[in-house]
């Protein structure tokens, strides 16, 4: 057995520090701002695989200290153990420059603020060389050149200069959203490629680093739960990618890719987008040190919280409360009062169903399975939850309202209705435009979430038949309706064998009762065995859930229906009864705004 020699032990450990160029970039930014910088100018050349410089106008170092930021772990951020627990600060290990001057060729510039003159070390065959460099401006620069060229393994598993550019791109948006108050410069290849100035309005830099588009289409959040802060933006339904690369997570200002957070966030929108359609996001959380321990991950990308569900509670919530504004339909900004549940008011209940908030997480739903495994996404979103803490994804798995709180700051119903158009949409005068309903996804809602509130509050009403119904199934049909058949009367179905094949329906969900029943239970059939690798289900619901997606759909009112004006208002007001959502379980849009700007463009007003 050898003892492995200083060189090549620096080497191994470069490796959890350094993994590409976006993770020298990465490392050499956070040193810039943690040394008080106000400007920051990164320049790339060949994907940062060629050259890689920072320079920054910080506080800047005198010699002794630049010659031990380049000895490991050396490190001005911790004194003791106990400052474990109260890091405040982005870089703490001591690791970040030797490990970079370890596979790469290495220089750096320093001068301190009122020093006659700074210094200069470059790292020479594991050597640090020193010599003056009095002609410097305060602050410093480090200039990595060659990145793994003494180590050609790793350097063979580099990507193209575009794609580890792109690693780079993305790691500077994230530090430059963290940190709107710093100007960066960031040049490639000698060129521009981004300015993006001080300001002191996140949404400000939002707009600048992602694009005043993206920021336009987004909602404020804005939450608190004890020392517990959240703030941020998050993107309005109607405005969704095909990935999940635009949400930006932050603890503290430290910019992570952390699992807990992201499941809390994707949850609010599980049912809310289409399947395989994801929001985007720049969330900031922020909670007390000694509430997460950043110091889980070498590369400082993961945290762990002392109490994850009370993180997970907070950041569901407070995303959810800033759907519910519905601000982007011209309604408030924040919540407003709130909105009387008819059932629990002990008032009458529109005509288009009864029921109110309900409690999502009730072990039936286990009859079938955990829900998000047919979905590939949706399964590793809770995976990634799970190996945290499964009880709290379990216990958050709620989409929308619970008792106590606040309704939507936008009421449908009150808005001045101007009838029909087609036979298909309400169309509504608000604040700043127009408003169109579709009348059959806001119907499917309505009867979607009634629905599955009376599921979690103990099971379906059931409306007897005054002629019960004999109905005649294909034999995988009823196969499928006889393996469930428990589960097909806590779905709110009075069902009885009648022959081969066949069934008498006595009574159906009272939500459903005036819908064809033989309609319903072939819908009940085909939704209640369906087949994991078969048609997809709005994206993320439970089986259950997918069933009453189903059954609501075919059971709405569809476009082309002719309502009276009772039956609109009574519409509208069902929508402000139950938990806000903008989509049908589907994923379609229930109101489209029309902005007055728009229209008066369309007319040439403006």
């Amino acid at each position: 057995m050898e003892r492995l020699d200083d060189r090549l032990i620096d080497q191994i450990a470069a490796g959890e520090v350094v993994e590409r160029p976006a993770s020298v970039v990465k490392e050499l930014v956070e040193n810039a701002l943690d040394a008080g910088a106000s400007r920051i100018r990164v320049e790339v050349d060949g994907g940062g695989i060629d050259r890689i410089r920072v320079r920054d106008d910080g506080c800047g170092m005198d010699a002794r200290d630049a010659r031990l930021a380049l000895e490991r772990h050396a490190t001005s951020k911790l004194r003791r153990a106990d400052d474990l627990d109260a890091i405040a600060s982005f870089g703490f290990r001591g690791e970040a420059l030797p490990a970079i001057a370890s596979v790469s060729s290495l220089r750096l510039w320093t001068r301190r603020h009122g020093d006659a003159e700074g210094v200069e070390l470059r790292v020479e065959g594991g050597r640090v060389v020193e010599q003056g460099a009095p002609g410097i401006a305060p602050g410093t620069r480090v200039d990595v050149d060659a990145l793994f060229a003494q180590v050609p393994a790793r350097r063979k598993f580099l990507k193209q200069p575009a794609t580890e550019w792109r690693h780079v791109v993305d790691w500077l948006s994230r530090a430059a959203l963290a940190r709107p108050d710093v100007h960066f410069d960031i040049q490639r290849d000698g060129r521009v490629a981004s300015t993006w100035p001080a300001v002191h309005e996140r949404r400000e830099r939002v707009a600048a680093v992602l694009s005043s588009r993206e920021s336009e289409a987004m909602v404020t959040v804005d939450a608190a739960e004890g020392a517990f802060r959240l703030e941020g933006f998050t993107s309005r339904p109607d405005v969704h990618r095909a990935g999940s690369g635009s949400l930006y997570l932050f603890v503290n200002g430290r910019p992570v890719r952390d699992r807990l957070l992201r499941h809390a966030l994707l949850e609010v929108y599980r049912d809310v987008l289409p399947k395989g359609r994801f929001p985007s996001a720049v969330v900031f959380l922020d909670v007390p040190p000694g509430e997460v321990d950043v110091n889980v991950h070498p590369a400082k990308w993961e945290v762990r919280f002392r109490d994850p569900r009370a993180v997970h509670r907070l950041v569901s919530r407070g995303v959810r409360r800033a759907l519910e504004t519905r601000a982007w339909l011209g309604g408030p900004g924040g919540a407003g009062t709130p909105t009387p549940n008819p059932t629990r008011a002990g008032t009458a209940a529109p005509t288009w169903g009864r029921g109110g908030a309900g409690r999502i997480g009730d072990s039936r739903t286990a009859r079938w399975g955990a829900g998000p495994e047919s979905d590939p996404v949706q399964r590793a979103e809770w995976e990634f939850a799970g190996e945290r803490d499964v009880e709290t994804a379990a216990a958050s798995a709620s989409l929308f309202a619970r008792e106590g709180d606040a309704a939507p700051g936008l009421r449908l119903s009150a808005l001045e209705l101007h009838g029909q158009l087609h036979a298909t949409y309400l169309l509504l005068e608000g604040e700043d435009g127009l408003l169109l309903v579709d009348q059959h996804t806001a119907h499917e809602r309505v009867l979607y979430e009634r629905l599955r509130s009376q599921w979690r509050e103990g099971g379906v009403s059931q409306q007897a038949l005054l002629l019960p119904a004999t109905v005649h199934l294909h034999p995988r049909d009823a196969a499928r309706i006889a393996e469930h058949g428990e589960d097909a009367v806590a779905l709110g179905f009075d069902l009885e064998p009648f022959g081969e094949n066949a069934y008498v329906v006595r009574a159906v969900p009272a939500l459903l009762a005036d819908r064809n029943p033989e309609m319903l239970l072939v819908e009940l059939a085909e939704a209640i065995g369906r087949d994991p690798n078969g048609p997809p289900v709005p994206r993320g619901l439970d089986p259950a859930e997918a069933i009453f997606a189903t059954l609501a759909c075919h059971s709405a009112r569809r476009a082309g229906d002719r309502l009276e004006r009772s039956e609109q208002r009574a519409l509208l007001e069902a929508v402000d009864s139950i938990p806000w959502s903008p989509t049908c379980p589907h994923g379609r849009p229930v109101v489209v705004p029309i902005p007055l700007a728009e229209i008066e463009r369309r007319f040439r007003r403006t």
